[in-house]
């Protein structure tokens, strides 16, 4: 058999933000003959009507997003934010993503149905379902952090510097920008019909021949209060969920109760939506990470007090940050042990020292990785918590836990049929989503083909031992994701030149781009500039 006279595959794709519609682009425009049909032209501009695919390698491809719209984190929820709900902050075990998004269980009365002919059953209102952490993080005033050059794929045309007067914050992009071009990328290319929105994959499990996977559903049907429950086999799956759903917020003595006491008064970066709640306030934020000094940045110029509580020593994505963090009158603090909502609001830190009288909580303590759907038997996947235990064995991950069981992380290592965009981790996030789908496209229709299995467990072992056990093993900022480029480009699909994906000569830049963050930040922390120059 020829490659011409190959079999389509199948695919199912979990998540429809940017990692997802760009996997879901780059699959539609590769051959099977290994080769893509994507055409740039000579400055690099991406050549759509040149970019004609006449022998696709892959068909019955289904892209399953929960929302009611594609986005993902570009998706904005701007007036109705996910917060951790107070049943629960009352566990005690909100910091357990297993509690914050317990597996969905399947009905009882589902016996396999078919996409065809679906279990079709009325939503139980009395049922509290699982909440589906859906809502994006973003606020209205947010801008990226990361430059127009690489907030986009090559499939989206890049616009270069403006004629008009220079906004404050550079080459930086509103989060209305982003959303935007994601958007007209989608209608362009009329992406939608591959995409089934509220559709919420609940299990992922082998076939039993062990041939493909089975992908069991539950879609919510619009306007007639049904919901139907179905599997659909597929020859590959590509898991692009993310990883900013689910909050992660350390378990701290004391915080469901103030948080009972009083309500609204914490929230997780993920919650944040107006600055005007710090007007004269006495803050904390726990964790100063990108989130946490962007919303600080913010609160300074209103709040009564700011107090950050870090753990000293500890490092950021990037130098100034930290620097940031204790710059002049925000107070320095070690972690928070406990906090008392009595009568003094007290605050509690590990050294023994307590600060009264605290009005707003906000952690900047990260997310989750975390895959219900998934299974650890079929996929060899899981979520680590340091100590190497898997979700049964009673620990708990956290915000610095790796995936493991990936390959590079994009492959499972067990069963190279799944696959990962968006786990890879960088602050060149969309050019390794698009670096991922080529790759995983090439592997895929047999251009390219990966060690054994055996090989790959020794790459992941290798790299735990350089990295150490926990995200770093996913990292590559900088120059790092530059060499991960350069040593995996031979991975791509025939005729596609890796400098349409990463043009690695312009890392520097991206690099120098933090300067005008610094600056920003600074600028709103002292009022030289305000929040409406930013927009």
């Amino acid at each position: 058999m020829t490659r011409d006279e190959k079999k389509t595959q199948s695919v199912a794709i979990v998540g429809a933000g940017a990692a997802g519609l760009t996997a879901l682009f780059e699959l539609l425009q590769t051959k099977k003959d290994g080769s893509t049909s994507l055409k740039y032209n000579a400055d690099g501009s991406f050549d759509a009507a040149g970019s004609v695919n006449d022998n696709p390698a892959f068909g019955g491809i289904v892209l399953f997003e929960q929302s009611e719209k594609v986005g993902g984190v570009w998706n904005p929820s701007f007036d109705d934010p996910d917060v951790i709900p107070q049943d629960i902050l009352d566990t005690e075990r909100y910091d357990d993503p297993f509690v914050l998004r317990p597996k969905t269980e399947v009905p009882k009365e589902f016996e396999g149905q078919s996409f065809e002919e679906p279990l079709r059953k009325p939503i139980d209102s009395t049922e509290k379902l699982p909440i589906k952490w859906n809502r994006s993080a973003i606020y209205k005033s947010l801008y990226s952090n990361v430059t127009k050059r690489h907030l986009r794929n090559s499939f989206i045309p890049f616009e270069g510097p403006s004629e008009e007067k220079e906004s404050p914050i550079g080459s930086f992009l509103t989060n209305f920008q982003v959303t935007d071009n994601l958007l007209k990328f989608v209608k362009t290319h009329s992406l939608d019909q591959y995409v089934r929105t509220q559709s919420e994959v609940v299990d992922i499990s082998k076939s039993p021949d062990h041939k493909q996977w089975v992908v069991t559903v539950r879609q919510v049907n619009s306007g007639d209060n049904t919901e139907s429950w179905y599997s659909q086999t597929f020859d590959k799956v590509i898991i692009s969920t993310g990883h900013y759903s689910i909050p992660h917020v350390p378990k701290i003595e004391g915080l469901s109760k103030w948080n009972k006491e009083s309500p609204n008064s914490v929230l997780h970066a993920k919650s944040f939506r107006d600055e005007s709640i710090f007007k004269d306030k006495r803050v904390v934020f726990v964790g100063t990470g990108l989130s946490g000094i962007d919303i600080l940045q913010y609160a300074f110029p209103l709040a009564k007090e700011v107090i950050v509580a870090r753990t000293p020593g500890k490092k950021e994505i990037y130098d100034w940050l930290v620097t940031a963090a204790g710059s002049k009158d925000i107070v320095v603090k070690p972690r928070v042990a406990s906090v008392d909502y009595g009568d003094t609001k007290t605050v509690t830190f590990v050294d023994g020292t307590k600060t009264e009288d605290v009005d707003i909580l906000v952690f900047s303590t990260g997310y989750h990785w975390h895959y219900p759907f998934l299974n650890q038997r079929d996929t060899g996947v899981y979520v680590r918590t340091g100590e190497g235990e898997g979700q049964e064995g009673g620990l708990v991950a956290n915000n610095n836990s790796l995936v493991d069981g990936i390959y590079k992380s994009l492959f499972a290592v067990k069963d190279s049929s799944l696959a990962f965009v968006g786990v890879l981790t960088t602050q060149f996030k969309w050019p390794s989503f698009e670096l991922a789908s080529s790759i995983i496209a090439a592997v895929w229709s047999g251009k390219s083909q990966l060690p054994s299995v055996e090989e790959r467990e020794a790459w992941f072992k290798e790299r735990e031992q350089l990295r150490g056990s926990n995200l770093a093993v996913h990292v590559y900022l900088n120059g790092e994701f530059a060499d991960f480029v350069n040593e995996n480009k031979s991975l791509l699909p025939t005729n596609r030149h890796i400098k349409n994906v990463f043009d690695t000569a312009y890392v520097d830049e991206e690099i120098a781009s933090q300067k005008v963050a610094e600056r920003l930040f600074y600028e709103l922390k002292d009022g030289s500039i305000s929040v409406h120059d930013t927009l």
